[in-house]
């Protein structure tokens, strides 16, 4: 194939085809990290749907993050690469896999929109004045993820999309205290300003020796508040749910331990990390209760 060809869907062959999928495979192996573990119990056709949307939503990450170059050209080229996947198209191994996943799962393209004006916003925005603005970013990041999974694990309604809408924020919030100091490093503070203020901690002092007290007290409470929305999100899944949602609970389970861990350090200094065999045996307690 020609680089950058526009080929229809229908033009792929299985080799084609093949060759996306491990490209995503890969791609989810290698640089997914929590999430991978849930991955691995799903059946292969839903594995393969969620390791193309991994992909997309790693190649946005990776846009913002890089150092040099123009990042708002690649996220815009990347939403150009969403265009042809919406058209039936696709013109490489990323788009390939998103086209197919699109066609098999019927994934709403606002939630994409959605999902790049928040990968977007990490190019201008560095502060958020108040939770209900960061709530908005959390949302657009990684809740509109988990309502495309819904789409996957083929349990699609009003219960489960409040649950998915909250987990989301919750996840996403206990990344903000997991990279905490990694943010900083790169000029972001992700944490409201309000709450900044509630604790008399400004931007310059977020590090201070002198407000290490501070910083693990404001730390501590907005645990408390991606643990409300953990919480919240678990109200929602009813019994008969959990079954369809387990690979969700999974990765509820393993942030809901990263986020234990965080709130029993003394500095934050570096990001929490749980062990391949920790997260796997998370992943296998949680799959197994959810066969039940």
């Amino acid at each position: 194939m020609r680089s950058n060809e526009v080929r229809s869907l229908g033009d792929a062959s299985r080799e084609d085809l093949l060759r996306a999928w491990r490209y995503s495979s890969k791609l989810a192996k290698q640089r997914a990290g929590n999430f991978y573990y849930a991955f691995i119990f799903m059946p292969v056709n839903q594995r393969r749907g969620i390791e193309a949307l991994y992909a997309f939503c790693r190649a946005g990450d990776d846009a913002v993050d890089e150092e040099h170059g123009d990042r708002a050209g690649l996220v815009n080229r990347l939403r150009r690469r969403l265009d042809i996947c919406y058209r039936n198209c696709w013109v490489d191994d990323l788009t390939l896999s998103l086209t197919h996943a699109i066609n098999s799962f019927g994934f709403e393209r606002r939630h994409f929109d959605d999902l790049l004006l928040g990968i977007e916003s990490d190019l201008t925005v560095k502060r958020y004045p108040t939770f209900n603005d960061l709530r908005l970013y959390c949302y657009r990041v990684a809740s509109t993820v988990g309502l495309h999974c819904l789409k996957i694990f083929g349990c699609d309604n009003s219960r489960s999309r409040s649950y998915a809408e909250n987990l989301g924020l919750g996840m996403q919030l206990t990344n903000i205290l997991r990279d905490v100091r990694e943010d900083f490093n790169r000029g972001r503070i992700y944490l409201p300003q309000e709450d900044l203020q509630r604790f008399g901690i400004t931007d310059q002092e977020l590090f201070s020796h002198s407000n290490a007290h501070l910083l693990k007290e404001l730390i501590h409470w907005e645990a408390a508040r991606a643990v409300s929305l953990f919480q919240k999100a678990e109200s929602f899944l009813e019994p008969i749910m959990k079954r369809a949602l387990f690979a969700a609970e999974i990765m509820a389970a393993i942030y809901r331990r990263i986020l234990t861990k965080i709130t029993e350090l003394d500095q934050f200094e570096h990001r929490v990390e749980l062990s391949g065999s920790d997260k796997l045996s998370i992943a296998r307690r949680v799959f197994s209760e959810a066969l039940k």
